[in-house]
C-alpha cells in the first residue's frame, strides 16, 4: 500500500483542485452528518470534546440523515451538505471524482488511520489522483452480511447450513429464508461464497482496482448459480429462499420466513420481529450436489464440496466535504482524529450498536460480552467472524460502482435464479448469463446471446 501524501498547501498545483465556496453551515459551527440512529450518540461525544477543549473555536452540530441516501443528496449538491458526512466507504471514488471531498493532511490522523484499520481497508480509502495517492475518508463502523433466525423454530445445528434451514422450514411449512434485498450487496452471498475447504473462490470483482481485472465464470460460480436456482425458484410454496425485500420483517414475525440475511443496521427490526426468539449467526454453509456440478470439468468443485456463504465486509467512513470553509480545515481533522479514534469507535458500540471498524476489535467485544444483550453480541461476534469470508466493495470509483450495481447486473442474476427450468437448466445458457454480467461489470452493458462467443467461459478484455 502506498503511504498517503501528506499535504497542506497548494492543492490546485497538485491537480486536485477543490471549491472553497462556505458550506451552509455557518461560519461557527462544524456540522456533521451521520445516521439516523447514531445522532444521539455522537452529538453527546461532540459536547464531551468541546468541554475537554475550551479552545476548539467552534461548535459542533451533528445531525441525523438516511446514510443510504447521503452520497447521492452530496453529490448533487455538496455546497448545501455538512463539512463532516458519513458514507459507505464504496461511494469514496464517485465523490472525489465529483470533488465532493477534501483529502486527510493532518498527520495524526493519517497516522490513526494507518495504524488502526486492517488492509481491505486501507485498499478502499486511499484514492490515485495525478499519480498521487491520497487519503480521503476515516473508518469508523464496520459492516458485513450475517444471519437473523428464529430459535424456537430452528435448531443450533440446523442454522449451520443452508440444508438445515430448509429441514425445518419444511417441518413448519414456511420459507428457510428471507433476504433483505436483491440488489448486488443484499444478494451477494452466493457469488461471493468460497469453498469451505480452504476460503478459496475463482471471483475476481476489480482485483486491484481495476475495472477489467474481473473473472465471473469459474465452475464454482456456475455451480452456486444452480444451487440458487434450487433453493430459491419456488416463490410461492417452496420451503427455501424467498424474495421477500421490505416484507421480511413480517415474514420473520408471522413465521412464513424462519430467518434472514441482513446486516447490523436490519437488527432493531429482526429483534421487533423475533423478540425472546431472535438468534444471530454467521452465514451458514451449502453443499453442492451431482446436479450443480454436472458438466463441470475444471476439477474446481465436484458433488459435496461444501461452500461457506460469502459478504462484502465493509465500513462506515467519515469525509470532509470540500465545500468546508477552509479555516476549517484543520480543526475538521483533529475531530475526526477524535471521532474515528478506538475509544469513540468501543463506545459506540456499547451505547449505539456500531461494530467498530479497527483491527482486533474482537477481543474488546469479548471483554464487554457480559454488558451487553445477547443478541448484539451475537451479532458482533457473527459480523467479525464474516470478514474472514468476505472483501471489502472493491468501488474505488464511481464508474465501478455504477456498473456493479446499476447497469441491471443484480437483476439478470436473480433473473437467472429464477429460471428453473428450459433454458435456466441448459449448461450453456448459465456459462452465458455470467459471461454476460461479467461484461456489466467491465464496460456496463450486457451481451446478447447471439455475441455469447462459440467457446464459454472466455475472457473480456
Amino acid at each position: 500500500m502506498k503511504k498517503s501524501t501528506h499535504f497542506i498547501a497548494s492543492l490546485v498545483l497538485t491537480g486536485l483542485a477543490l471549491p472553497v465556496i462556505s458550506s451552509c453551515a455557518g461560519k461557527n459551527n462544524i456540522t456533521i452528518w451521520v445516521g439516523e440512529e447514531s445522532v444521539d450518540f455522537y452529538q453527546k461525544v461532540c459536547n464531551e470534546y468541546l468541554e475537554e477543549h475550551s479552545d476548539f473555536g467552534y461548535g459542533i452540530e451533528v445531525k441525523g440523515v438516511d446514510a443510504g441516501s447521503i452520497a447521492g443528496t452530496i453529490s448533487s449538491d455538496a455546497s448545501s451538505c455538512a463539512d463532516i458526512y458519513t458514507v459507505a466507504h464504496d461511494n469514496i471514488g464517485k465523490l472525489v471524482s465529483k470533488n465532493c471531498a477534501k483529502p486527510i493532511t493532518y498527520e495524526a490522523l493519517v497516522d490513526q488511520v494507518e495504524k488502526d484499520n486492517p488492509s481491505g481497508f486501507q485498499d478502499v480509502i486511499h484514492f490515485d489522483y495525478n499519480e498521487q495517492n491520497y487519503l480521503f475518508a476515516a473508518p469508523y463502523i464496520s459492516q458485513a452480511l450475517f444471519l437473523y433466525y428464529n430459535t424456537e423454530k430452528v435448531s443450533a445445528e440446523q442454522v449451520k447450513t443452508f440444508e438445515g434451514l430448509q429441514e425445518a422450514a419444511e417441518a413448519n411449512n414456511c420459507f428457510a429464508l428471507d433476504v433483505t434485498g436483491t440488489d448486488g450487496f443484499n444478494f451477494s452471498f452466493t457469488i461471493l461464497a468460497r469453498k469451505a475447504e480452504d476460503n478459496s473462490t475463482t471471483l475476481k470483482l476489480y482485483e486491484g482496482g481495476k475495472k477489467n481485472n474481473c473473472w465471473f465464470q469459474g465452475d464454482d460460480e456456475v455451480a452456486s448459480l444452480r444451487w440458487a436456482q434450487r433453493y430459491f425458484g419456488d416463490q410461492k410454496t417452496g420451503h427455501g429462499g424467498h424474495f421477500s425485500d421490505k416484507d421480511w420483517p413480517t415474514d420473520l414475525q408471522n413465521e412464513k420466513a424462519l430467518a434472514v440475511v441482513g446486516g447490523a443496521w436490519h437488527y432493531n427490526a429482526a429483534k421487533a420481529s423475533l423478540g425472546s426468539k431472535l438468534g444471530v449467526t454467521v452465514l451458514p454453509t451449502y453443499t453442492l450436489t451431482a446436479a450443480d456440478v454436472d458438466g463441470l470439468t475444471d476439477g474446481i468443485v465436484s458433488e459435496g464440496t461444501k461452500m461457506q456463504a460469502g459478504t462484502f465486509a465493509d465500513c462506515k467512513v467519515f469525509m470532509i466535504n470540500s465545500f468546508s470553509q477552509a479555516e476549517k480545515y484543520v480543526k475538521i481533522q483533529e475531530l475526526i482524529t477524535f471521532l474515528s479514534s478506538k475509544e469513540i469507535q468501543n463506545r459506540s458500540f456499547l451505547e449505539a450498536m456500531n461494530v467498530p471498524a479497527y483491527s482486533g476489535a474482537d477481543a474488546y467485544v469479548e471483554s464487554v460480552k457480559d454488558q451487553l444483550e445477547q443478541g448484539v453480541y451475537q451479532m458482533a461476534k457473527a459480523q467479525i467472524k464474516m470478514a474472514d469470508y468476505g472483501i471489502a466493495q472493491p468501488f474505488i470509483t464511481g464508474t465501478l460502482n455504477t456498473y456493479y450495481y446499476s447497469s441491471n447486473g443484480p437483476d439478470n442474476y436473480k433473473d437467472v435464479i429464477l429460471q428453473t427450468g428450459g433454458r435456466g437448466a441448459d449448461l450453456r445458457h448459465l456459462r452465458g448469463e455470467l459471461y454476460s454480467i461479467q461484461n456489466i461489470w467491465q464496460h456496463g452493458n450486457p451481451i446478447a446471446e447471439a455475441d455469447w462467443p462459440e467457446t464459454l467461459p472466455a475472457n473480456i478484455d
